[in-house]
Parts: structure tokens; C-alpha cells; sequence
């Protein structure tokens, strides 16, 4: 792998930021102790996060390249916005990667960028999609009356639960005598789920609930 252009957007959640990083790095080649490596985790990227990335963005880079990494849960679309620019004359050596829950970017943002062609998502799982899936529809409605118990972060927390369920759907599909039907019906009601949660006030535990009902058991 080898990493020519100046910035790479990765859809999926901010725990796979560590590994991210490290291929990033070694693509790169910046040591471990790199000053021009510069890695961020947030809850929620916003305006304010995206004006002190692009002042950061701007200064040289010791080395004459740097590498910037932002990992979020949520990212607004007026952050975005105020991205384009430095998406479009960034400085020269800097590399952007952006981490970011499916389906966030905005089409102006995702044009500017290339996907990170990050090699370790297949070896990722979720524990709670995996114990969601094996259980049965008493057990899912329990585990998704504790998922939700919690309001703070619960709209992300659904949406890497989504992504999870997802990826396990999709790699038992490939597998012979799966339910392809039903994981195929499985698949595409996450899609329109997902595309929900930008809604001001979704209904987690209706769409949740619905999955419980729904997906195979496996």
C-alpha cells in the first residue's frame, strides 16, 4: 500500500484509530515519537475542532511532511464545510485522514478525498453485535433496552452497532447454507436504519427492535 494522495476519508468506528494510525505510519514512514504526527480523538468534530485543525494544518512540518489523523462519532456539516479549502491546498507534504461514522461526509468532502485503504476491518468485530446476533428475540429486546439506557452517545453507539451487525451479516452471506434472503433483507434495512440517524430525533429502539425481529440467528 502506499499512500500518494493528501487526504483519506475511513467510514467506520473510532475504535480501529490505533490501527489506522500505525498503517498510516508505516506507509509514511514517521517513527513512533514523530513531533509531526498529530492523532485526535473526538466525540463530536464541530466548527470550533475543524477552524484549530485547518491553523494546525498550516504550520511547517519539521520534517517537511506531517500526518494528521482525526478519529470521531460525529462530525458536523458546517465543520465539514469549513474543511473544503484546506481539502483542496493543503500543505505541501501533508497528509489528512479522516475517520468517520458511514454515511457522514458530505458528497463536496468525499470528492476531495480518497478511501484509506485500511487492511485490518475484516479482522474487527463487535462482542455486542455478535452476542446480539446468537441470542434469541427475548434476549436482543433485553440488549437493546440496555444499549439504549444510557442517553448520552447512544446515537453512535447505535450506529457502530450497525456497522458490526453489518459487517457479520454481510460475512455470513458468503458462507454456504447461509439465509441469504433474510440476510440480504437484513442488510438493506440497516442501510435505510443508518441513513435515520441523521434524522433530528430517530427512533433507535423501533429500528432496533425491528432487527431483533427480523434477523436470522446465527
Amino acid at each position: 500500500m502506499n499512500l500518494t494522495h493528501h487526504a483519506y476519508y475511513f467510514e467506520g468506528p473510532t475504535e480501529l484509530l490505533p490501527a489506522v494510525e500505525a498503517q498510516a505510519r508505516k506507509d509514511l514512514g514517521f517513527p513512533k515519537n514523530s513531533p509531526d504526527v498529530h492523532v485526535q480523538l473526538f466525540e463530536k468534530f464541530g466548527i470550533d475542532e475543524s477552524r484549530a485543525l485547518i491553523t494546525k494544518a498550516a504550520f511547517k512540518a519539521t520534517a517537511g511532511k506531517a500526518l494528521y489523523i482525526v478519529a470521531t462519532a460525529s462530525i458536523q456539516s458546517e465543520a465539514q464545510q469549513a474543511l473544503l479549502k484546506l481539502l483542496e491546498e493543503p500543505s505541501m507534504g501533508t497528509v489528512l485522514i479522516f475517520i468517520v461514522p458511514h454515511g457522514s461526509l458530505l458528497p463536496t468532502v468525499r470528492s476531495r478525498c480518497l478511501p484509506f485503504p485500511f487492511d485490518g476491518e475484516a479482522f474487527v468485530s463487535n462482542k455486542e453485535a455478535k452476542e446480539f446476533l446468537k441470542a434469541s428475540p427475548k434476549e436482543r429486546s433485553e440488549q437493546i433496552a440496555e444499549m439504549l439506557e444510557e442517553e448520552e452517545g447512544t446515537r453512535e453507539r447505535a450506529r457502530e452497532f450497525l456497522n458490526a451487525l453489518e459487517r457479520d451479516l454481510r460475512a455470513a452471506f458468503g458462507k454456504k447454507g447461509a439465509a441469504r434472503a433474510e440476510l440480504a433483507r437484513g442488510m438493506e434495512d440497516i442501510g435505510l436504519f443508518r441513513s435515520y440517524l441523521g434524522d433530528r430525533a430517530p427512533s433507535l429502539k423501533m429500528m432496533l427492535e425491528h432487527l431483533a425481529a427480523t434477523l436470522p440467528k446465527f
